[in-house]
Order: C-alpha cells, then structure tokens, then sequence
C-alpha cells in the first residue's frame, strides 16, 4: 500500500516539474544570434551587436565565490547601449540572459559610464555578452549570456 502511494506521489511531482519547465521555457525571450533587444518603456528595439563601438575594458569583478576576478576584454558601456536604443529618463536597466536570469542597474550606474559595461566573452565560436558592474561586490549582477535589456 504504502509503494503505490510514493509511486503516485513521485508521478505527481514529474508532471509539476514538467509543467513548471514548460512554463518557464515560455517565458524567455528568443534573440537571434548576433542581436540584442532593448525594451524602453514597452517600445523594443533590436540592436546588431557587432555595430557596437567596443574598446578594451578593465576592471575587477566578483563572482560566486567572493573572488575577485581581473577583467581585461573588449566591451562598450551599457550607456552606450542604451543612447542607440534612444534611453533617456530612467530610474532603473534590468539586464536578461537567455535562461531568463536577470540583474538590476541603477541609472546612477549606467550614466557613470565607467561601470556598467557588456563585455564580449568567446565561447565556442560565438561571442557572447556578459554584464559586468565594476566594484560591485554583489556577483549575481555578472550576467552572462545577456540577451535583452529593459529600460524603465
């Protein structure tokens, strides 16, 4: 008796975990490769990153760890970004990454322009742009993968 109830119970939670990805997969955004997308205030622009202005960034950053993590890449400032998706008046940048994770720059940071930046890291053949906020001490601003930005 008690076998049949933890097989029921164990079908139960595959489905609820299964329900829960499908859901999840429906949230992210899907960018074509090679391009960025950039909502301000519920008007999206798609940017083709490889028109960026990028120049040599460095700069230490945090990771999981607490480790302090030396930067030395080519990157365009998040300002940037956002002046060719026409930004202007904000209070807050949410940055996604293709799996939906995602950080929060004040404008304060973004309009410094010397430390909110996205840097091309090279993986596999494809470059791919990482968020990096220069003497953050909070890793889980370092997003990888970035995907779409969105101004508010």
């Amino acid at each position: 008796m008690k076998t049949n109830k933890v097989k029921v119970l164990v079908i139960v939670l595959a489905v609820l975990v299964a329900v829960a990805a499908v859901l999840h997969l429906n949230t992210r955004k899907v960018v074509a490769e090679g391009s960025l997308s950039v909502t301000v205030k519920g008007t999206e622009t798609t940017l083709d990153i490889s028109k960026f202005a990028y120049e040599q960034v460095t700069g230490t950053r945090m990771n999981g760890k607490g480790e302090t993590i030396q930067v030395d890449a080519q990157g365009v400032a998040l300002k940037q970004v956002l002046a060719m998706a026409k930004a202007s008046d904000y209070e807050t940048v949410t940055i996604y990454s293709e799996d939906s994770y995602n950080a929060v720059v004040t404008a304060e940071e973004v309009e410094d322009g010397t430390k909110a930046f996205l840097i091309v890291e090279e993986d596999d053949d494809e470059n791919e742009l990482r968020l990096v906020v220069f003497g953050d001490t909070n890793s889980k601003r370092s997003v990888s993968d970035v995907a779409q930005i969105v101004v508010e």
